[in-house]
Order: structure tokens, then C-alpha cells, then sequence
């Protein structure tokens, strides 16, 4: 609980001394904390919580940079020496008074409150608007009886550095108390998440093995292509390298055997190079993992500087409610070695990204012949993007044109100074020019290691910036 009567009382016969000092000042670090400055000395008073009090303090926190309304109204009507310091004979209730003002302090821990009186008139209050009049106190209930004070001067202590140290002491505690509880839940959800990480990234390396039987199925059909006929489902051939064994190859029947021999090969070559990102992603997680579970072994026993080391090796997570950051209207993905690609949420979203946030040299991509999003490859001014990062980006065009797994579109895309609005069309459409065109299939394995994310929770201006400069 807050400061009892007994503490209140001793520090109230503390506060005579002050009687004569003028108001030099007032401050409110932060919502539940406001500062007076008598003369020389600084008055704290916290009207709420379980740390609710009021003490003098050796020096006051910094102001937030948007300052709250009622350190101004403290400012405004505070003025002059401290006349009288008078305590409620009953309850925790304590009023400072100035020559033309009152600062009436009520220390409940769910009931307390700060307000500015004018002779009966509220001027303001520390939580909200000023109410027409002062709220009646509650009673105390039936048989309450005062507590002990907790805390007593000592060695040439006054009873206000007693009170600073007391309560500065427990809520250090609680702070560390809380921090610690965060940064283990937020750490045993990370862990999950590298967790499923992993699984899924060894499925991925399951998949990827596929490599090699690929080619070998490509390299049998190759040898007996010149007997294949077109718009054959199913050929069955021969292994090269053991004779004996015979490989079921399945063709799409609408291309030529020599295309369906090209797409085998580029299928291996596509699981291969998977095999190489899946790998490296794997490593880097497991290694995260480890440093995760490592530093859950250590939260029990941190105080609250190395809880904070702790907390650094988490990812900064604001979440929409509490963040500054407006909701954009696009997602935001990132890729396994930090690129980004942005893709429109709906039609307002697709103009601000084609024709605020692209620059001209980025990469601009869309679904050929159907409403889909628009999708934005930054680039670095004077480059172009490798085509590992575009086939990226057309499957993301792919992913939020719903494309399923397997279907082959036509994705277009052109540079962003390329794209002009059309005139008086409110669905989004737009013209191109230098129009070029990706046939490309919807498979997860163009897509490893991207994620979407938040575009509150990172910096993505600066990320951006890095990519384009």
C-alpha cells in the first residue's frame, strides 16, 4: 500500500519547515507523478497506486516531450511562499496552501487525486478535467486501525530521505519484478516460434532432397526424348545410372517434350538452390535458438540491468494499439537476407505505394489481367534487382492474388516512372509502358526465408532507405 497516516503525519510536520518557501516551478514526468518546486527543495507527490506518497526528493526526472496539461495548470495558478501545510486528522488527506491557491492531495491507492483549489472552486486535476466540485472522501470503514510506520529515519536521515529510499527501493524492486516476467514470457514465445521455425525449415530440406531424383528423372527422359510424343501424360524410362530401375515421369500433355524436359531441369536446379537457402536459414536459426534458451536459463537470477541485456536480444515488438506509427495501407515483406517488398492492402493503398512511396528506379509488379495488388521491389538508384529478389516479388503478387500451388500466371512489371494513372477509374487501374511480363508458377520454394510482418514493429523507412541508397 501507499504512505499511511502515521509516515503522512511525520512527513507533514516535516513540511513547517518549508513554510515561506515560493513555488519555483512544476513538473510532471509522468502521468501519476507530479513535482513542486519550493525554493530550493522538490516535493514530490504520487496520489495513486500501491506507491502512492508525497515527499521531498534530491532531483526530479526529465519531462516527456509532450508535457501533460496539468504541470501548466500548476504553473498557472501555484504562485507565491507556502502558507500552511494542513493534515486530515483522520485520513490521508493533505492540503498545501498559497496566497491565492490550494494543492489538495488525497493518497488512496485506487481513490487518490491531485486537484487545484480557488477558495471552494476546482481550477484542475491531475487526471482528467476539473470537476464543478471536490469529491466527497469515503469513510474509513468500521474498525480501521492505523498501521505502523514501516520506515524511520536513520543516521542524520530526514523522514522524507527515509521515504525516498523505502519506496524508491520496493519499486525498483516491482519494476525489476515485472521486467522479468516480460522478458521470460516474450522469450519462451520466441523460443516457440524458432521452434516451429526449425520444423518447418526441415520440411523445406525434406523437400529439397528431392534434388537429385529430379535431375536423375530429367537426365532419363533426356535420353529417350527423341521417342516422346507430345501430349503424353506419363513416360516411363530408365535410370542411367542403374538400368534396372525405371522412373515414372509425369509431362503436362499442352507442352512440347522439350519443354517439359526444361521445366524438370529447372525444377532441380530450383530445389538445389533452396537446399543452399534452407541450410544457411537453418543454421542461423538453431544458432538463435540457442542464445534463446541460454538466456531463458538466466532470467531467474538477473537483476535488472542484465534483464535488459536480456530484453535486447528480442526483437522491438510495439503493438498497433500503443504505437505512433499510423497502420499503412500495405504489408510489408522481408526477405532472408533483409530485402523488402511492399504490396497494397486495398485500392487507396495501391495508389499511395505506386505514386507516393515508389521511386522511379524500383520495380513495379501486378497479376496480368485480373484485379490483384500492387507490389513494390525497391532498388538502389542506377541498379537492377537480381532475379532471384524478382521471382520473390511475383510470387508475393501471386500469394495475395490467391494463386494456389502449382497454377502458372502471367505477372507484368515494369519500372515505377512506367506506371500512370488512368483518368477518372476508381478501380486502380493503371497504364504501362516498357511493359515486361514473368510466366511464373505459384511454389513455396521461390519464398523461403520471407516473412510478412508489421510494418509497426520495425524501421522500415530506414531499412528502405538502406536498400536504396
Amino acid at each position: 500500500m501507499g504512505m499511511n497516516r502515521s509516515e503522512l503525519q511525520h512527513i507533514a510536520n516535516e513540511m513547517e519547515g518549508l513554510l515561506g518557501a515560493s513555488v519555483s516551478g512544476a513538473w510532471q514526468p509522468s502521468r501519476d507523478r507530479v513535482i513542486i518546486g519550493l525554493g530550493r527543495f522538490l516535493l514530490l507527490l504520487v496520489p495513486r497506486g500501491n506507491y502512492a506518497r508525497v515527499h521531498l526528493i534530491p532531483r526530479r526526472p526529465k519531462n516527456p516531450s509532450n508535457p501533460y496539461s496539468f504541470q501548466g495548470a500548476c504553473r498557472t495558478h501555484l504562485h507565491g511562499p507556502l502558507q500552511a501545510v494542513e493534515l486530515h486528522p483522520k485520513d490521508r488527506i493533505l492540503t498545501l496552501k498559497f496566497p491565492t491557491s490550494a494543492l489538495h492531495l488525497r493518497l488512496m491507492r485506487n481513490e487518490g487525486g491531485l486537484w487545484i483549489l480557488r477558495d471552494r472552486s476546482v481550477m484542475a486535476a491531475y487526471d482528467g478535467p476539473a470537476p464543478e466540485e471536490l469529491p466527497a472522501p469515503k469513510p474509513l470503514p468500521d474498525g480501521w486501525t492505523e498501521p505502523p510506520v514501516r520506515f524511520e529515519p536513520e543516521g542524520g536521515q530526514t523522514w522524507s530521505e527515509a521515504a525516498h529510499l523505502w519506496f524508491s527501493a520496493r519499486e525498483r524492486r516491482e519494476r525489476t519484478e515485472n521486467l522479468r516476467r516480460m522478458v521470460a514470457r516474450r522469450l519462451a514465445s520466441r523460443i516457440k516460434r524458432e521452434t516451429r521455425l526449425i520444423e518447418a525449415l526441415n520440411r523445406d530440406l525434406k523437400k529439397a532432397e528431392q534434388a537429385d531424383i529430379t535431375r536423375q528423372r530429367a537426365d532419363a527422359l533426356a535420353a529417350v526424348l527423341h521417342r516422346v510424343d507430345r501430349g503424353l501424360v506419363l513416360v516411363d524410362a530408365p535410370d542411367l545410372i542403374n538400368p534396372e530401375c525405371t522412373h515414372s515421369i509425369q509431362l503436362d500433355p499442352k507442352l512440347s517434350p522439350g519443354k517439359n524436359l526444361a521445366r524438370l531441369y529447372e525444377r532441380s536446379r530450383r530445389l538445389e538452390r533452396m537446399a543452399d537457402r534452407v541450410l544457411e536459414h537453418l543454421e542461423q536459426t538453431e544458432q538463435r535458438l540457442q542464445t534463446l534458451i541460454s538466456a531463458r536459463r538466466a532470467v531467474a537470477d538477473a537483476d535488472e540491468r542484465e534483464l535488459k541485456q536480456l530484453q535486447s536480444l528480442l526483437p522491438n515488438q510495439t503493438t498497433r494499439r500503443h504505437s505512433n506509427t499510423p497502420n499503412q495501407p500495405w504489408f510489408t515483406w522481408i526477405g532472408p537476407k533483409g530485402q523488402l517488398v511492399f504490396a497494397g492492402k486495398n485500392a487507396a493503398g495501391n495508389r499511395r505505394l505506386t505514386f507516393q512511396v515508389a521511386r522511379g528506379n524500383d520495380i513495379w509488379l501486378h497479376i496480368r489481367g485480373r484485379p490483384g495488388a500492387h507490389v513494390l521491389l525497391p532498388v538502389a538508384r542506377g541498379k537492377t534487382p537480381s532475379l532471384e529478389n524478382l521471382i520473390a516479388a511475383a510470387q508475393i503478387v501471386l500469394v495475395h492474388a490467391k494463386v494456389s500451388e502449382g497454377d502458372s500466371v502471367d505477372v507484368q512489371y515494369t519500372q515505377a516512372r512506367n506506371v500512370r494513372s488512368i483518368k477518372g477509374a476508381a478501380d486502380g487501374r493503371v497504364q504501362l509502358a516498357e511493359e515486361r511480363v514473368l510466366h511464373i508458377t505459384r511454389q513455396a520454394t521461390d519464398m523461403v526465408g520471407w516473412r510478412r510482418t508489421d510494418v509497426d514493429s520495425l524501421d522500415i523507412s530506414a531499412l528502405d532507405q538502406a536498400i536504396r541508397q
